[in-house]
Order: structure tokens, then C-alpha cells, then sequence
């Protein structure tokens, strides 16, 4: 089911005021480049023939150079923009993605019904103890927060396996792990569920965000079955301590 053109306008919107470029920047075909907010990263967003970079300043004539090979470049486009950065004796140090940029608003949504339930005070050392359980990378990816009330939670056998949380409205990210022991049975899925429902009992109006690895198969159906739909793919290059 497509977001309604509202949504998608609102979307459209939130990113444009992130970047600093005009809402029809995700819509033309072309490249445009912006400049970013840190001195470190190259951000790129992708949607159809559309692509934004958003570049630290001292590089950002650089890039603009190389529209056409970004142009054509599939995401992460590591070695398009590497060729860019060359002519500041810059390189890339990491490259974080592709993700894809899923949204859900209220009638697109299609919630599941499981034992997942908000978290309370009380749940908090199964909380920390879920986190111990799970690889320090994933949950730093995810970010998941203990907030009673506003965490999602599923237990078995007395035993947290899978949290979601949500960071601030009106266009929040959710945050989801699961137990490495406890993966592909729809845990994921259950808590996600219940608090993108949370996210639309706070306010009927939000637009809900889903990013994840595009190589992440389970992940992206997870995503899919909620009634997320892909907005939009990202990449986040971070630059060698070397760049200007």
C-alpha cells in the first residue's frame, strides 16, 4: 500500500529541512549537493534518479564536479565519490549502508497481535540483561532505550528477548533488537508492531521510520509485512583523518 500523497509531502519535508534543500530535491531527477553538518561524513540519499549528498564544506566543490558519475552510481557509491574526494587528496575511512528508509503512517499500518507487551519499571534488569546477551554493534545500531511505558517488550520463559523503542515524534525511528538465540520466530516483528501502534497512540498524525541494512532480508520483510514502504535509500561515507 503506497503512503498517501500527504505523507509523502511531509516526508518530502522533514528531509529537506534536515538537509538544508528544497522538498523537491528527493522528487527531480539530479543530483544535488548540500552542505552537511559535520566536518566527517558524505551523506547520500537516493529516491528513483533523485540523489542529495550532503558534504562537508571543504569538499563540497569536489563532489559538485562529479555530479554525473554520483548520478549514475548505485549506492553506496563509495568509489564515485572516492574519485571526488581525490581532488582534495581526501579518501573514505568507513562506509556505513546501503539502508533503506522505510515509512508507516496510521491507515498504512498493519499491526500484528502477540504477547508483546509495554515495559514498566520493573523490567528494567531484564532489560540490561537482554543487552548483555546481544553483540555490542547491533545494540549500538539500534540504540534501544528503557523508557516505561514507551518500550516495547516480548519475554519468554521469564526472559526479555526482544525490545523496541522509539526515539522523539512527530517523525521518530524505531530501534529493534532481539536475542542472537531467539531470531526468526516474529519477536521482532511482535514488538515493532506494538510500538509503532504506541507511536500512533501518542499522536495520530505521526509518520514512523524503519531504516535497515537493505542486505538484511529478514529485516527488510519485517519492515514490509507492518506496512512500511521503502521511501528512499541511504549511505553514510565517513571520511579518513587525513581529509582536509
Amino acid at each position: 500500500m503506497a503512503l498517501p500523497p500527504d505523507t509523502d509531502d511531509r516526508i518530502a519535508r522533514h528531509w529537506a529541512e534536515r538537509l538544508g534543500c528544497s522538498p523537491t530535491a528527493s522528487r527531480e531527477s539530479g543530483v544535488t549537493v548540500v552542505a552537511g553538518s559535520t566536518d566527517d561524513t558524505v551523506r547520500l540519499i537516493r529516491r528513483g534518479d533523485a540523489l542529495v549528498v550532503a558534504a562537508p564544506e571543504q569538499v563540497r566543490t569536489s563532489i559538485e564536479t562529479h555530479r554525473e558519475a554520483l548520478a549514475d552510481a548505485d549506492l553506496p557509491a563509495t568509489a564515485a565519490v572516492e574519485r571526488a574526494l581525490a581532488d582534495r587528496g581526501a579518501s573514505v575511512d568507513a562506509v556505513y549502508g546501503p539502508y533503506g528508509l522505510g515509512y508507516v503512517d496510521e491507515p498504512s499500518f498493519s499491526p500484528v497481535d502477540s504477547e508483546a507487551r509495554l515495559l514498566v519499571g520493573a523490567d528494567e534488569p531484564a532489560f540490561e540483561r537482554l543487552q548483555e546477551r546481544v553483540p555490542d554493534d547491533e545494540w549500538a545500531r539500534a540504540s534501544p532505550v528503557f523508557r516505561p511505558g514507551q518500550t516495547a517488550g516480548l519475554f519468554r520463559d521469564g526472559d526479555l528477548v526482544a525490545v523496541a523503542t522509539l526515539t522523539h515524534l512527530p517523525f521518530p525511528d524505531v530501534g529493534v533488537v532481539v536475542d542472537p538465540e531467539q531470531r526468526g520466530r516474529g519477536y521482532g516483528r511482535a514488538v515493532v508492531s506494538l510500538i509503532t501502534a504506541t507511536a500512533f497512540d501518542i499522536d495520530t498524525g505521526a509518520v514512523v521510520r524503519y531504516r535497515t541494512r537493505e542486505s538484511a532480508a529478514a529485516s527488510v520483510a519485517l519492515a514490509n509485512s507492518l506496512g512500511y514502504e521503502r521511501w528512499a535509500r541511504s549511505a553514510v561515507l565517513v571520511l579518513d583523518q587525513g581529509s582536509p
